[in-house]
């Protein structure tokens, strides 16, 4: 009797679709330092954004140019941090296997005061925000964007501080975190805020 022996099939290579490129050193001056974060966040809401519209990234990957688009009567939102207290982080999370992984985006701020206004906030959102945000650089007018279609930013933590002193800490340190499967984006749209916001 003829035995046949079966050879497995060769295993298919992963090749990647964009072809590997060289990293300079940066020609900003300075683009080592940190700080130079405006004092104020962008929140956008889940609930407010028309996804059906919501813009894809560039060729590049990392570049957001057209509007997000939001339903009718919605805007983003600002949200103060005080100066020198905002901290955004971005690290590549280790997947399960080589096939799979992403990034894990989070965004630190401190919000001065026990007041009203933010104690407010901090029970309507505190627990179900869940969205968009938007960190804005001062020196070079660029937008980061954090979250994206399926993967939003969520409150992760709040912490709230009454410092035994007057030179120590009184009020909130706001933690946003996000779990998507790209980096920052750069966001070039417009920033559809409110005209007439309400005052709390």
């Amino acid at each position: 009797m003829q035995m046949f022996r079966f050879k497995p099939k060769p295993k298919p290579e992963r090749t990647m679709t964009i072809a590997l490129f060289d990293l300079a050193k940066p020609t900003v001056r300075n683009a080592g330092g940190g700080g130079g974060i405006k004092s104020e966040i962008i929140l956008i809401q889940e609930a407010d954004i028309d996804w059906t519209t919501f813009p894809a990234r560039d060729t590049d990957g990392v570049t957001i140019a057209d509007d997000i688009q939001l339903l009718t009567g919605k805007f983003m939102h600002s949200f103060y941090m005080t100066q020198g207290t905002i901290k955004p982080s971005q690290k590549k999370l280790k997947g399960s296997n080589q096939d799979c992984g992403g990034y894990e985006i989070g965004l630190e701020g401190f919000y001065p005061g026990i007041e009203k206004a933010v104690q407010k906030w901090i029970q309507n959102f505190g627990i179900d925000f869940k969205g968009i945000v938007i960190i804005q650089n001062c020196a070079s007018n660029k937008r980061y964007l954090i979250g994206e279609p399926c993967n939003l930013v969520h409150l992760e933590t709040i912490e709230t501080t009454w410092g035994e002193e007057i030179d120590k800490d009184k009020g909130h340190k706001f933690g946003f975190l996000c779990k998507q499967g790209s980096p920052m984006a750069f966001y070039e749209g417009v920033l559809l805020m409110d005209p007439n916001p309400p005052v709390i």
